[in-house]
């Protein structure tokens, strides 16, 4: 009689399995369209990728620019912005990042001269986790990267060239295909 519930819950444990609505992890391959995207002018060329690095999913973007103008660009990021189905979500971190910057909006401003080359990988803020301090070795990271959530994934980058602000917004749609 034991073995028989046993069986029966056995059974009732893969039937409810089996019905779930999303596929296991493994059964989903995280896609970007388009892979990249990217903004030109006679001053610069930017360029977003989303980035899985060592995970399954998209969790960072790289973040290239090339000034091709005059004069050197700054990027100004206290005012750019992770955007989200094209609403802004907060700002964007990275590895060196001060987090105490971060918290107060005084992140300095990151200059690119004239005929230079930038590229950071960068991270939504309300997507990371931050390591605690006892835990930071020269290995380990601080920031841990969150999973970007499927949808309209992009950043609206405030740069300075001169006296003019430029926004420049950029994104992907970030989608799961399953596999069966």
């Amino acid at each position: 009689m034991k073995s028989r519930k046993i069986v029966v819950l056995v059974l009732l444990s893969l039937v409810l399995t089996g019905c779930s609505s999303s596929p296991p992890p493994s059964k989903v391959t995280w896609m970007a369209q388009p892979e990249f995207a990217e903004a030109n002018n006679r001053s610069f060329r930017i360029k977003i990728e989303p980035q899985k690095g060592e995970y399954p999913y998209y969790a960072h973007f790289s973040l290239t620019i090339k000034n091709t103008g005059d004069s050197a660009l700054s990027i100004d990021w206290n005012q750019s912005r992770y955007l989200f189905n094209g609403k802004p979500q907060g700002m964007f971190v990275f590895e060196g990042i001060n987090p105490e910057a971060v918290k107060s909006a005084t992140i300095p401003l990151e200059t690119i001269s004239s005929g230079s080359a930038y590229s950071r990988q960068i991270m939504p803020l309300r997507l990371v986790a931050w390591r605690p301090i006892k835990e930071k070795t020269m290995e380990n990271r601080s920031i841990l990267p969150g999973m970007f959530p499927e949808g309209e994934n992009g950043i609206r980058l405030v740069m300075r060239y001169g006296e003019k602000q430029v926004d420049i917004h950029l994104s992907v749609r970030v989608f799961k295909e399953s596999h069966r």
